[in-house]
This record gives C-alpha cells, structure tokens and sequence, in this order.
C-alpha cells in the first residue's frame, strides 16, 4: 500500500546553536532544581499485619471494600505510600489500596497490636482489646436462646464487622428504634446496639432486656462500641 510505514512528519535537525543554547537552559534548569518528580517505588512484597486488614478501591476509609485481608497473608505492593499511608497492592486478582500501618515489609512494621472485641455470655459483658489490652467494657444483653448456636442466641464463634451503621433506625423484627448498628453475624443478623428505643431516642421500657440474638448496649456504650468498630474486624463470642 503506498505510503505504508512512512512518517506523517518531517524532523528537521536543529541548527548548532540553537541545540547549545537550549542545552545550557536543561542544565540550569537542573541545576535549578527544576526536574520531574521522582517515583518512588515501594518494597516488591509486604505482609498482613493485623488480624484483618481492608483492600479498598480507593486510598481512604471511604473507599469500598473489595476484601478483607488477613494475618501473615501476602500482597504485591505496586505503589506507594500516599501523603496519609496508603498503599496500592494486588491480593487474590484484586487491586486496591490498603492503609500502610498495619503491613509489614521484611518482618517489619505492621499494626502493633491487634484490635477486637470479646463477647463473654457467661458475664454478659462486651470488652475492647487492643492486643492483649483490655481499654473498655461494658454490659450488654443477649440472646434468649442459651444454646451454642441457635438462630436467636448470641452464637459462639469468631465473626468479623461486616457492617455499620449510627442513626436511629426503625427494627421490624424489634417493634423499636435502635442506634449505632454492627453488624458480625450474617447467618443470623446479629449485631451490636443500642437498647430498643422510641421515636426520640429514649430507652423504651423493657429495652434492656434479652434480644433475639444482637448485643444491646446502654445507647453511650453502644456508641462506644460503634466508634471503636472497623469493618474487617474480629469478634469473639464465647461463654
């Protein structure tokens, strides 16, 4: 075909001096500090270093999650950090970005310690952990069903938060408004709450009392819980 390969543009050779003069220019433009931003490349692999760990699709909490990570589980990292510790890495076929404190590069670095929260039925209480650290506990009511994994008992097992939500909000199964929902149990819908509530957010009466399987809180302690929540992170309900 004719023309086929050929170069849609003419390149004309600069003349000799115009070549010196725009080289003298890069040189105190370089010299100036006037250069391309460099790119600098994280460590090939990283490790989890928390219990779960979030793959968001954006570098930020608000970012959806695209998988929860957990401990020792490897990720190629392909960027990073951003400006607030941001990582983006590839895990499972997916790639997205992880929060930088809680990965570890060689053996080191990671979350310190690891966040949860424990569910003792026989005390009824709910602790927070950081680590081995008790920072908070509080009391709550369970499930009416005392078996180990009925569908209206606070089931024994480990769970992670899948789900959060704070505003009041109407429960059909509850005839009540609940605030500061967490959601661990898909299988039976359970999670943590406030006790049952009226339409202005005041304990009704009764609101204490079992549930059909959620943890309900006194409404401060269940905002606590909802502020120390992350989704991805481990619940322990044993007796």
């Amino acid at each position: 075909m004719p023309g086929r390969g050929r170069a849609k543009f003419r390149v004309f050779p600069l003349p000799m001096r115009l070549l010196s003069v725009l080289l003298t220019l890069a040189a105190i433009a370089l010299v100036a500090g006037v250069v391309p931003p460099v790119v600098v490349r994280a460590a090939t692999t990283a490790e989890i270093g928390t219990d779960a760990l979030n793959l968001r699709d954006a570098p930020g909490t608000w970012g959806d999650v695209l998988a929860v990570m957990g401990w020792g589980e490897s990720v190629e990292v392909l960027s990073g950090p951003t400006e607030d510790g941001w990582y983006e890495v590839s895990f499972g076929g997916e790639t997205g970005w992880a929060f930088g404190d809680y990965l570890a590069f060689d053996g080191v670095g990671g979350s310190s310690f690891d966040r949860w929260i424990d569910v003792n039925r026989s005390s009824q209480e709910v602790t927070l952990y950081e680590g081995d650290v008790a920072v908070a506990s509080y009391w709550g009511s369970l499930g009416w069903d005392q078996s180990d994994d009925g569908y209206y008992a606070t089931a024994t097992g480990t769970y992670y938060v899948y789900g959060k939500w704070s505003d009041l909000s109407w429960t059909d199964y509850g005839q009540a408004f609940i605030t500061d929902w967490v959601a661990f149990d898909p299988e039976r819908n359970n999670g943590f709450h406030s006790w049952s509530l009226d339409g202005d957010g005041n304990v009704i009466a009764g609101g204490d009392g079992p549930t059909g399987g959620c943890v309900a809180l006194e409404p401060w302690a269940a905002e606590a819980v909802y502020d120390f929540a992350e989704v991805g992170m481990r619940v322990e309900v044993h007796w």
